[in-house]
C-alpha cells in the first residue's frame, strides 16, 4: 500500500507538529441508507460526501480487523465492529436484507487548519457485507459485520481456475508464466532456470580498484 506523493509529503513534513493526521473513511451502501463514516471524532468532506464519526443508524465503530492478503483459494476480508445506538438500529443494520451491500475503505490525510481531506484518499479494501453477528453483553451490545472481498465471487465463479499453472499448460503445453506465482509451496524464479548467485560487493570494490591502479 502507497499514500499518494502529497500524503506522504504532508506527513513528513508538516509546517508544523500535528498540521496533518490520517484519516480512515469507510463507507457501506446499503439498499435504503448510506453510511459514510469517519473512524474518529468530527466529520470531513469527501467530494458530496460527509464522513462523520458517529452514525445516527451506525452508530460508532469500535474495532476493525487487519486489512491483509488472501491465501491460496481464500480472499481477503475485512471485519467491522460498531456499537449501533438503540435496539431497533442494531435490528435494522443486522438485517439478512443487507447482505451483499459494498463496502469500501480508504485512507485519507486531514488538514486540522482547514478540515479538508488531501487528493485524494488511497482506497485500501473494497467488497461487499457478508454475515452479521449481533453480540449483546451485560449493558453491552456491538454488531460486527464481516466484509467479503470482491475477489470472493471470482473464487465463487471458478474464474481463479484459470489462473492455475496445471491449466494454463493444459491450454499452452510448456508456457511455465503462471508457475511463479504466491501461496505455491516451492520457489520459483522470474526469467531464470536456477536461484541466481549472491553478489559479493567486496569482490567488485576490489576488482574496480585494481583496474583503476
Amino acid at each position: 500500500m502507497r499514500l499518494t506523493p502529497a500524503m506522504v509529503a504532508a506527513l513528513r513534513n508538516p509546517p508544523s507538529p500535528g498540521r496533518y493526521i490520517v484519516a480512515p473513511l469507510i463507507e457501506v451502501r446499503l439498499p435504503d441508507y448510506n453510511l459514510y463514516h469517519l473512524v474518529g471524532a468530527g466529520e470531513v468532506m469527501w467530494g458530496t460526501k460527509k464522513f462523520v464519526g458517529r452514525d445516527p443508524l451506525f452508530g460508532v465503530l469500535v474495532a476493525a480487523g487487519t486489512l491483509k492478503d488472501g491465501v491460496g483459494d481464500e480472499a481477503p476480508d475485512w471485519d467491522l465492529t460498531f456499537v449501533p445506538p438503540s435496539e431497533v438500529a442494531a435490528g435494522a443494520i443486522s438485517s439478512a436484507a443487507m447482505q451483499g451491500s459494498i463496502v469500501r475503505g480508504a485512507i485519507g490525510v486531514i488538514d486540522r487548519e482547514t478540515g479538508l481531506l488531501l487528493p485524494t484518499p488511497l482506497q485500501v479494501f473494497a467488497g461487499t457485507l457478508d454475515v452479521p453477528r449481533l453480540r449483546v453483553g451485560k449493558a453491552t451490545r456491538t454488531l460486527e459485520w464481516r466484509a467479503a472481498s470482491v475477489f470472493d465471487t471470482f473464487h465463487d465463479n471458478d474464474d481463479g481456475v484459470r489462473l492455475s499453472d496445471a491449466w494454463h499448460q493444459d491450454v499452452w503445453p510448456g508456457e511455465t508464466g503462471l508457475a511463479n506465482m504466491t501461496g505455491i509451496e516451492r520457489t520459483s524464479y522470474w526469467g531464470v532456470e536456477k536461484p541466481p548467485s549472491k553478489v559479493n560487493y567486496a569482490s567488485i570494490t576490489s576488482a574496480i580498484r585494481d583496474r583503476l591502479s
